[in-house]
């Protein structure tokens, strides 16, 4: 990847650009951009929500335009609405039109919240700089199986900057001490990795019921636009989730963070993506050590075909160059299955489509399908081939049903054949850091999710995350039966016959309610609860139930789930 890293840097030019950082999917106010995305009535031109980085930039423009939309076709029946845009405005106010939005009505010392979302904020004729302290405390109890008091503690600091209207920089650095739920600790304790971001971890105090980590976790990234509007490079450390729905199955950023280097391309109504990653295989944890590398090439096409219409192309390869990156997956506009197979055919190719639908009802539809593999003559016998491997998923997303305004209710179904994503090596699986780099359960399974979100007052917004899975896993032998994509496939137990479900299934049923609300812009007080039940086949898989509640107080930062 340094390799990559150079010769990018060679070739960009040297006039820049400003451009912004990501918005964040994971904070409560991407729910409510989704929500006027889908009230807008049509597909937005102004980002395509199925890449899988929306940035903070293309996010003010739409509200901005948005607004301006609502006020001069007097569409503006709810106040509520225009209370809502401008808060998101508040906390991206560097992106604003207007300098003095979100400016704060009192500050300390002059220096400190003269914006009313940002600790510190600057901004100049070439400089701009918003730096927040970033801090998440909770308490939590569990019950069932296993009765645990458990905690989450993050502090830290973030960072966004633009330099002379060439650079923009992101920089966020949180060290974190958790013991998270049984089924958390029992995913750590399988994996050897902690989702959600960090990369390396460490026990401590383990003298108590349940398992303490230690960690640390760092985003930071720069990116610039090399063609006003048009071209955008990004590079650095984070992860992205591709799709509109509440799961991917192109890619997930419930993982660890990678190092990756990202072009978007945007002209007409087309949005072009490619992605370079660079990631770490399965591996046993031991002493110090430098990991071994292995890389991913990913691009996605999306065109908004008609108002209503954004269909989606989407094709990535995983590979394993001992520690070198394949210079040939560089090409940005060339199939990589023709490459691949060019080379010898020694990688782990995918191709995807995905769909999203706005028919100016209040309601959205989406949707993803994965192809890895297969014969057309093997589907067409029916005969359960287990080399046809694919996934899809299909989903909505409902405005103010029930005459209820801000509310949203997404409902999603996910479908995953064996043997998906996994490999005939261990190092081209569709992995990182020990990690699915899509679903969190890896395949062979099928799934409903449910999630609404409930914002009756501006300060207050209630969150219910709840799916149903059934898949089928291994036992304690060698054999695979396609649900865990780190087990090689040439250890598959049959070569026909195989249907999801293969092998012994383990039925999980997760729901949790949460209620946020808002002292300040960025600063919340959680309060929830929910339950997790596991129910398996077998006695190599868990079986157990529990409860949990909990409270705490975060700022500048995402609530921490649990939803796998």
């Amino acid at each position: 990847m340094k390799h990559l890293a150079i010769i990018l840097l060679i070739l960009s030019p040297i006039t820049l650009f400003a451009q912004s950082t990501f918005f964040n999917r994971n904070r409560s106010d991407y729910s409510q951009l989704e929500r006027f995305d889908i009230l807008r009535g049509k597909v937005s031109q102004d980002f395509h929500t199925g890449n899988g980085s929306i940035s903070r930039k293309e996010a003010v423009l739409f509200l901005e335009n948005y607004l301006k939309y609502l006020e001069e076709e007097d569409l503006v029946k709810n106040q509520r609405d225009i209370e809502e845009i401008k808060l998101i405005l508040e906390k991206n106010s560097e992106w604003s039109e207007d300098e003095t939005v979100g400016d704060s009505d009192y500050s300390l010392i002059d220096i400190f919240y003269q914006k009313r979302a940002d600790f510190f904020y600057a901004k100049k004729e070439d400089f701009s700089v918003a730096v927040n302290p970033v801090i998440n405390y909770q308490q939590m109890v569990e019950f069932g199986n296993t009765n645990q008091n458990l905690f989450q503690n993050r502090k830290g600091i973030e960072v966004r900057a633009s330099i002379k209207d060439r650079i923009g920089i992101y920089s966020t650095f949180t060290d974190n001490q958790e013991r998270g739920p049984l089924h958390h600790q029992r995913y750590v304790s399988r994996n050897k990795a902690v989702p959600n971001g960090p990369t390396y971890y460490k026990g401590f105090n383990n003298t108590k019921p349940g398992r303490a980590n230690d960690f640390i976790v760092a985003n930071a990234y720069v990116d610039a636009e090399v063609i006003d509007e048009t071209l955008n490079i990004s590079f650095g450390h984070n992860r992205f989730h591709m799709g509109d729905g509440y799961r991917s199955m192109f890619l997930s950023d419930m993982g660890s963070n990678y190092l990756f280097f990202k072009a978007n391309t945007k002209f007409w109504k087309i949005n072009y993506q490619n992605l370079f990653l660079e990631l770490t295989p399965q591996f046993n944890r031991g002493a110090d050590g430098l990991l071994p590398k292995k890389y991913a090439a990913m691009h996605h096409l999306s065109m908004n075909v008609t108002d209503w219409l954004n269909l989606g192309l989407f094709e990535a390869v995983v590979f394993g160059r001992e520690n070198n990156f394949e210079f040939q997956y560089l090409n940005p506009v060339i199939l990589y299955r023709y490459v691949e197979q060019s080379i010898g055919s020694p990688d782990n190719a995918m191709l995807g489509m995905n769909f999203k639908i706005n028919p100016n009802v209040k309601a959205l539809f989406y949707g993803q399908f994965l192809l890895d593999e297969f014969k057309f003559d093997e589907i067409a016998a029916g005969n359960g081939w287990w080399a046809n491997k694919y996934a899809y998923q299909i989903g909505t997303k409902f405005v103010d049903p029930f005459k209820v305004n801000n509310l949203m209710v997404q409902l999603e179904y996910n479908r995953i054949r064996p043997f998906i994503y996994s490999y005939r090596n261990g190092t081209s699986d569709y992995t990182h850091n020990n990690q699915p780099l899509a679903h969190p359960y890896g395949a062979n399974m099928s799934e409903i999710v449910l999630n609404v979100n409930y914002k009756p007052h501006q300060k207050l917004q209630f969150n219910l995350e709840a799916f149903y899975n059934k898949q089928g896993r291994n036992n304690s032998d060698s054999v695979s039966h396609g649900g865990d994509i780190f087990r090689l496939s040439n250890t598959r137990n049959a070569n026909y016959g195989i249907k999801i479900g293969n092998g012994f299934v383990s039925d999980v049923l997760y729901a949790n309610l949460n209620a946020s609300y808002e002292i300040r812009p960025n600063i919340y007080f959680d309060f929830g609860g929910g339950m997790r039940t596991e129910k398996a086949s077998t006695d190599y898989n868990p079986t157990d139930n529990s409860a949990f509640i909990y409270g705490g107080l975060r700022m500048n930062t995402a609530r921490r789930r649990y939803n796998y």
